[in-house]
């Protein structure tokens, strides 16, 4: 019993340390994963930020295979887009790693689609610290002997002796350069998210694309083989078109030629009776406007036979009409006043 105290104790004590490290951390409810290389010195209680701002806590780091599987604790209103990356940052030279969370670029941010609880983040990366860097940098710095430093630094100073401001327009050139880069860093970003959705394109047509040599192989052996025919018949229509010419058209030009030739007469004259024609419509309109009383007069003695008879019914006492008005008067004649009929 006294022999599984120690080991009650020392699990009771990495409890309370682990539990201290989350002690006041930023919790909340939404879990995210992420799976790493190297986590380097990432442990337990770090923070998780976002635009330099800590969003959520480290809770649980395990070997997962050969890699690092994390375990973050995010806020909810925090909400991660789906594409989002994960990487292992360090806050200075000597400060303390944390997890940086990048949303993807070129989205609508304010829509989603958003990382649900318990999804992994798929996109993950890890920045060199210093003790990396030195230790690549180790080899070669071992590699160049005592003089060998100093040769290369007498060669520098004597390169950049008297030219301090050549060397302050090259740096000045080189930030420009950079800074180019960086601002179209979201249209390269664009660009390689283009060239790999070509990718998948063209994987997911792979078969298509490896059925075309067959395709165009077999397609220029039946023109290869067809060539003869293709040939004879070119050469046989040359030899109809040739025919025709010397038997259709001879045979038909002189009956053209007559045709055209009577087609121009007709033409001809429709255009010298023209006015011939204006003013027989004229004429005939003049005649059809004209009052009846003008033809062959045969109107004009109804009128004058008509004035001179008496109506009907006689006359009385001293040639007065007993029944009727006088003859000869303005409404017999209103025939030849009036617009014709």
């Amino acid at each position: 019993m006294r022999a599984r105290l120690p080991a009650v104790l020392v699990a009771l004590g990495l409890t309370a340390s682990c539990s201290l490290q989350t002690l006041g951390a930023t919790t909340g409810d939404l879990t995210l994963y992420a799976t790493f290389d190297d986590v380097q010195s990432l442990v337990a209680g770090h923070s998780v930020q976002i635009s330099d701002v800590r969003v959520g806590t480290v809770t649980d780091i395990r070997l997962r295979g050969y890699r690092a599987r994390v375990t973050m604790s995010v806020q909810s209103e925090h909400r991660v887009p789906r594409g989002s990356t994960a990487t292992v940052a360090k806050t200075s030279v000597l400060g303390e790693n944390y997890v940086l969370l990048t949303p993807p670029r070129g989205k609508d941010l304010a829509t989603g689609p958003y990382l649900g609880n318990g999804a992994t983040i798929a996109y993950t990366s890890v920045e060199p610290d210093i003790e990396q860097v030195t230790a690549k940098a180790g080899p070669l710095i071992e590699a160049l002997g005592a003089q060998d430093v100093n040769a290369i630094l007498d060669a520098a100073s004597t390169a950049f002796a008297g030219r301090g401001d050549d060397v302050n327009k090259l740096i000045k050139q080189t930030a420009e350069v950079t800074d180019a880069y960086a601002a179209a860093r979201q249209d390269l970003g664009t660009s390689i998210d283009a060239l790999a959705r070509l990718g998948d394109d063209l994987a997911r047509g792979g078969s298509e694309l490896d059925r075309l040599p067959g395709t165009l192989a077999s397609a220029t052996s039946r023109i290869a083989h067809g060539r003869q025919h293709v040939k004879r018949t070119i050469v046989a229509l040359t030899a109809l078109a040739k025919e025709a010419n010397l038997t259709v058209y001879p045979r038909h030009a002189a009956r053209l030629r007559t045709l055209l030739r009577e087609l121009a007469a007709i033409s001809t004259a429709m255009q010298r009776g023209r006015e011939d024609l204006k003013a027989l419509v004229v004429k005939l309109q003049k005649f059809i406007d004209t009052p009846p009383i003008t033809v062959n007069g045969q109107v004009l003695i109804y009128l004058w036979l008509k004035g001179v008879l008496l109506p009907r019914g006689g006359g009385g006492p001293g040639g007065v009409l007993a029944d009727g008005p006088l003859p000869n008067r303005v409404e017999d004649f209103r025939l030849l006043l009036e617009p014709p009929r």
